[in-house]
């Protein structure tokens, strides 16, 4: 192959943050080896303390930046969202669409209050976004459920889908120790934020639910409209309960989509599940996910759902669906907003 045939077939990348995601992501890119196996490569790091962080990694040819203009007019064909937060996050990524770039995001939060209008920007910029890493870390349920369940209607979704809510309330059933020791043994792991008022409050739950309910059922849902109780008030005698009765406390996303009536039930809660069930035996920084379809039945997927180098496996794995064929146009979702969205998770919450 010709140089000029090789340097045009690359795919170069451009990282916006370089926190927890963003640094495991990069490493994964630079990686001795990783050049010689793929197309892709990081050419940009955008970063506000760029300056200081750009000793860490340690990679001939990557261009360090402070400035998001320097990534929108690069030669960058992909832009990597790790930055987390609705803005300037979303703005960002719509700027790259305009740019001609796709873009690949782990921000569920982003995804869930404006993915619709991203997608179809996308769409006419002939350009993709992608989003598997904004819901289920490394568990590919983005795409089990948009490509691999195409063909059926599903009508249920109960999931784990929060891997440092999973790591704090299996670290106490397992220890008896109390939430605020489990969160610290979370944070000391990688597994939790300085703040993870967001993971056990169930917003980052709930964020992640509203995108698979478009993805499923076809439900324009704003996070706002599902219920959520917290689970920081879980304790020691809650798990005592529970295993009397041969159960545990997981914190679940349920979704159930009555197509007829047009009625959604939709919650995000700390809930007692069987221990042997998928959920109960469902452990550490982990994710769960049970979709049931018409024709397909009950399907199980599950993965690690915390924590840098999960996401940055289905960072990467978006990446690659884009490198392999650039040019691939994924329609926008049409979506309704005409249904009627009901909750029970007061009868459901422990």
């Amino acid at each position: 192959m010709r140089e000029t045939e090789s340097v045009s077939s690359r795919c170069r990348i451009a990282l916006l943050g370089f926190g927890t995601v963003g640094s495991a992501i990069a490493r994964r890119l630079t990686a001795p080896g990783a050049g010689a196996s793929s197309n892709i490569q990081l050419t940009h790091v955008f970063d506000r303390r760029a300056a200081e962080k750009r000793a860490s990694l340690q990679a001939d040819g990557v261009s360090w930046t402070s400035s998001i203009d320097d990534v929108l007019h690069s030669s960058a064909d992909i832009v990597v969202e790790a930055l987390g937060g609705v803005e300037p996050a979303a703005g960002w990524i719509r700027a790259a669409l305009l740019a001609g770039k796709s873009v690949v995001t782990a921000n569920k939060q982003a995804v869930a209050r404006h993915g619709p209008a991203l997608l179809a920007l996308a769409a006419r910029q002939g350009r993709q976004l992608r989003f598997e890493a904004a819901v289920g870390g490394a568990m590919p349920i983005v795409r089990a459920i948009g490509d691999g369940l195409a063909g059926d209607r599903v009508t249920r979704l109960v999931a784990i889908l929060n891997g440092t809510t999973n790591a704090v309330l299996s670290q106490m059933e397992a220890t008896g120790c109390s939430l605020d020791a489990a969160v610290r043994e979370a944070r000391d792991r990688g597994y939790a934020e300085a703040d993870p008022s967001a993971d056990l409050d169930g917003d980052d739950a709930r964020a992640k639910l509203a995108i698979l309910c478009g993805l499923a059922f076809g439900l324009r849902v704003d996070p706002s409209q599902i219920a959520v109780r917290s689970s920081a008030s879980i304790g020691a005698a809650d798990f005592a309960r529970a295993r009397k009765r041969g159960a545990t406390i997981r914190q679940i996303a349920f979704a159930d989509y009555d197509h007829r009536a047009s009625v959604l039930t939709a919650w995000v809660a700390p809930v007692e599940v069987e221990a042997a069930s998928l959920f109960g035996r469902t452990t550490g920084p982990r994710n769960a996910a049970l979709i049931t379809g018409v024709h397909s039945g009950e399907i199980g997927i599950f993965g690690p759902g915390a924590g840098g180098d999960a996401t940055a496996v289905a960072l990467l794995g978006d990446i690659t669906a884009i490198a392999r064929d650039k040019a691939a146009i994924v329609p926008a979702p049409i979506l309704t907003s005409q249904f009627t969205i009901l909750d029970s998770v007061l009868l459901e919450a422990v």
